[in-house]
């Protein structure tokens, strides 16, 4: 499998609910805190923002819940790049508790211009690059657990 970013976090006593597991808030929260550790990685973290301001926003997101996660775990988040181009990334993340997929969440990233007002701009090729360099070929990305898919339910019949 091609190279995954990887973020880790203890699960914390705030993050619990009251069914004795994380609040599905926080499972988002350890998302976003792992994607803010790729960008960091390939050159779009703080630094960036505050020397080019530009800044990365998240366009779309799905989570997938497949297992709890309770207090004192540790949260591994592998996080793939499935999808590039010179404004976007696409990422799928898994969340493992140990040796168990917890959840999954994919994730689309916007390159963003701040000033005049926000307006879509393209990456600098540094951080671009190191996008590329983590592709993952289309074939794998095929095989990756729980992509996201659109929701709804069936109609079914008044009778």
């Amino acid at each position: 499998m091609t190279r995954a970013f990887l973020f880790e976090t203890r699960i914390v006593p705030e993050w619990i609910d009251y069914n004795g597991h994380m609040r599905d808030a926080y499972f988002n929260l350890v998302f976003s805190l792992a994607v803010d550790a790729l960008q960091d990685e390939v050159g779009l973290g703080e630094a960036y923002r505050r020397e080019t301001g530009c800044t990365i926003y998240l366009l779309e997101g799905h989570v997938t819940f497949l297992r709890e996660m309770k207090e004192g775990a540790v949260a591994r988040v592998e996080t793939r790049v499935i999808g590039l181009d010179s404004k976007r990334f696409h990422l799928h993340a898994q969340m493992w508790a140990g040796e168990r997929l917890a959840a999954v969440g994919e994730f689309m990233e916007l390159n963003v211009r701040q000033t005049p007002e926000p307006r879509a701009a393209p990456m600098p090729d540094g951080p671009l690059a190191r996008l590329e360099d983590a592709l993952v070929p289309q074939a794998e990305v095929a095989a990756l657990p729980h992509r996201a898919r659109a929701m709804g339910l069936e109609a079914r019949s008044a009778g």
